[in-house]
């Protein structure tokens, strides 16, 4: 028997107005896509962690270079005027603040005195960082369309971990990419239900010409 032409239509709008599961690849893709047109950015990071009963609150400077040159500074939070650069490698760079910012040593890029409270090192928040732990997941990726963050639209892709012990107990990642950039604005890594740490990252300039010169080691 054939479906009346009114019955048809009806279901039509009834599925269209339900939710449709996202494509966990097509946010990533784009990303992927404009990533592949940077050369160089510089970016404001607002970072927030907690570790146990510890809780490091800071403001970054952030300069990078394809490939894998970082310049950071502490604008804000514990260690302010202090910095790093990276250029590669398992060395940094770095000068403390204050009385001793003339004074530059280089150090393992896992040494304490060159990572966060919870351990991430200089390397971890590039864009390219942020989006191979979803390029490459160690877990299952899902997408979420059409979020604001910060007012700004972006989706959300979120990293269910499966492997524990290679993300420091973070048990899930989510990161935002904005509608207009396609690039991160911001990642969250949570502890079951507890956010221990968010990296939003604001004032991103793109191409701005930098240079190796630009990151003396």
């Amino acid at each position: 028997m054939k479906t009346p032409l009114f019955a048809l239509c009806a279901a039509l709008l009834v599925a269209s107005a339900l939710p449709h599961p996202a494509v966990a690849s097509d946010a990533l893709a784009q990303a992927l896509e404009a990533y592949a047109k940077v050369n160089d950015y510089t970016a404001t990071i607002i970072d927030h962690e907690v570790k146990g009963t510890d809780v490091q609150d800071r403001t970054y400077g952030y300069a990078f270079l394809k490939p894998s040159y970082v310049k950071l500074d502490i604008i804000s939070g514990p260690g302010r005027g202090g910095g790093a650069v990276w250029t590669g490698g398992d060395q940094v760079s770095g000068h403390q603040g204050g009385l001793l910012s003339g004074i530059h040593l280089k150090v393992s890029i896992h040494d304490g005195r060159a990572t966060s409270l919870r351990g991430d090192s200089i390397d971890t928040g590039t864009i390219g960082a942020m989006l191979d732990m979803f390029k490459n997941p160690k877990g299952t990726v899902t997408e979420s369309d059409d979020k604001t963050v910060d007012g700004i639209l972006t989706d959300e892709l979120s990293l269910k971990v499966a492997d524990l012990a290679t993300m420091q107990g973070v048990t899930r990642v989510d990161l935002y990419i904005s509608h207009t950039t396609h690039l991160p604005v911001r990642r969250e890594r949570y502890v079951g239900d507890q956010l221990v740490k968010s990296e939003q990252v604001t004032n991103q300039k793109i191409n701005t010409g930098l240079k190796p010169s630009d990151f003396p080691f």
